[in-house]
């Protein structure tokens, strides 16, 4: 299974991997879980355009390929949907003279990827300079972004430094991250960081210039990214797909235990993963205030977390000290 999986996510198609793929695609008994376990690693567009360029669609049961098929159409009319969001983006962020520096999905969509609806996105994530980030983030709220509702009071007072982006904002159904760093970067570590801004490429969205980072800072990232990923027990082959195109020779192996189930990160010890993680980002100064926010958050935040109303919501308090033991264990 893995090694049909990763031949599904290659781009561009290499004709040597036809007998392979016809060979792994005759053994596969369970189509349905099968194109199920395609789309949740994220690679649904990949798989269909891979099978249709080797011309082995006849091994693929009607149903099955359709559902491949709807999987690569809706992908690149997603892909489509998210450039011309992002053009408003752009033009409300130029127009204010700040600077920013696409991320993920949009950079490598169009680059690596050719501009072919092939890398499956469901939002934009850029990056914009420290100094920057809040009146960006405040400007595009005032051009009808919204934000869900907070966690706590005292989280929006550490923002830049509770996590690597700022709370996401939203409008009719379009999803935005404004990242501020990139490696969990200290302010004594800012002036490389805007480095980036300076030796950034200019690449184009259809007729837009755009940017992305600079080639070994993008693989560095998309390391650190991927890395972060597998500690939280979340690991798609679509993240890795994204550095083997780049690293073909360097890139990591693809954890076994993925697989077949590419979202645990449900699961207790990843969720104390995920926890420590998040907690040793914060500056050593401010994690009472991110501690404090994440065990006693907002009542109205409470009500929306527990589904719950009055009283009742107050019953939920206690259990949220027990992330206290995480730390200690």
């Amino acid at each position: 299974m893995k090694e049909l999986l990763l031949l599904l996510a290659n781009y561009p198609y290499r004709s040597s991997n036809k007998e392979d793929l016809k060979r792994l695609l005759a053994e596969i008994t369970d189509w349905d879980s099968f194109v199920k376990l395609v789309n949740a690693h994220g690679i649904i567009a990949l798989a269909a355009y891979n099978i249709k360029e080797a011309r082995l669609v006849s091994l693929v049961p009607a149903k099955a390929m359709q559902v491949l098929e709807n999987g690569l159409m809706q992908s690149m009319v997603r892909s489509s949907w998210l450039a011309e969001r992002w053009k408003e983006v752009n033009e409300i962020l130029n127009e204010a003279g700040i600077k920013h520096i696409l991320l993920k999905g949009m950079a490598l969509e169009h680059t690596i990827y050719g501009a072919r609806g092939l890398r499956q996105m469901t939002d934009n994530d850029i990056l914009i300079q420290r100094q920057e980030a809040i009146k960006a983030w405040k400007l595009l709220q005032v051009n009808g972004f919204s934000i869900a509702l907070p966690k706590s009071p005292l989280h929006m007072k550490i923002m830049l430094d509770a996590a690597l982006h700022l709370p996401s904002l939203y409008k009719d159904g379009y999803m935005l991250e404004i990242h501020t760093r990139l490696f969990n970067e200290t302010k004594a570590d800012l002036h490389e960081y805007n480095k980036y801004f300076n030796t950034a490429q200019k690449i184009n969205i259809g007729e837009i210039p755009g940017f992305i980072l600079p080639d070994d800072v993008h693989i560095k990232y998309l390391l650190s990214h991927f890395k972060s990923h597998l500690v939280g027990g979340e690991c798609q082959i679509r993240t890795w797909q994204d550095i083997k195109m780049i690293m073909q020779d360097a890139c990591p192996e693809f954890p076994n235990e993925f697989i077949y189930n590419p979202d645990q990160k449900g699961k207790s010890h990843y969720r104390k993963a995920i926890y420590k993680d998040k907690l040793q980002a914060v500056p050593y100064g401010k994690r009472i205030l991110f501690l404090a926010g994440d065990l006693f958050p907002s009542f109205p935040w409470m009500k929306n977390r527990y589904q719950c109303t009055g009283l009742k919501t107050i019953l939920f308090y206690p259990h949220r000290i027990g992330k206290l033991l995480w730390l200690i264990t």
